[in-house]
């Protein structure tokens, strides 16, 4: 459900954090905005948001994420991830896209990154930081977002 939240991933990060025994586990699985199909529909002119939906911004992906950025955002939430990976869940044909064969070799090293899922199992080994993090935050009140590399 982290894709459909209007605004702040880090509420529920930070309440399954506290309602988490020290150690214990989170799992987590989102769609991946790095997913291959993503790649090659921006390669061929395509725009990776969803379409506006007449379930309004419920109805959509309000925010996918990269597995990099999740990293990051658990990271702040005082998580340590122990496993993660991407892999895809639907069938599809790459070689369908006009330039996929022009593509696959620019991407090839970006291959365990480019599934259409992101699956993480993290755990919550010290205190969530404060703040909103700078990587994925703006525009928020002065001193609600801090750096965060």
């Amino acid at each position: 459900m982290l894709e459909h939240l209007l605004m702040n991933p880090l509420a529920p990060l930070n309440e399954i954090h506290r309602v988490l025994k020290t150690g214990g586990a989170l799992v987590l699985t989102t769609p991946n905005v790095a997913r291959l199909g993503n790649v090659l529909g921006l390669v061929n002119g395509e725009n990776v948001y969803d379409p506006y939906s007449g379930f309004g911004p419920y109805g959509r992906h309000n925010r996918e994420y990269n597995r990099h950025e999740l990293h990051r955002l658990l990271d702040f939430a005082g998580f340590e991830v122990e496993s993660s990976f991407t892999a895809d869940a639907h069938p599809w044909r790459a070689g369908d896209w006009p330039l996929s064969a022009e593509v696959a070799p620019l991407v090839a090293s970006r291959t365990p990154d480019l599934g259409q899922y992101i699956f993480i199992r993290a755990r919550a080994t010290r205190p969530p930081r404060k703040g909103l993090p700078s990587f994925l935050y703006r525009s928020w009140p002065d001193g609600s977002i801090v750096d965060f590399d």
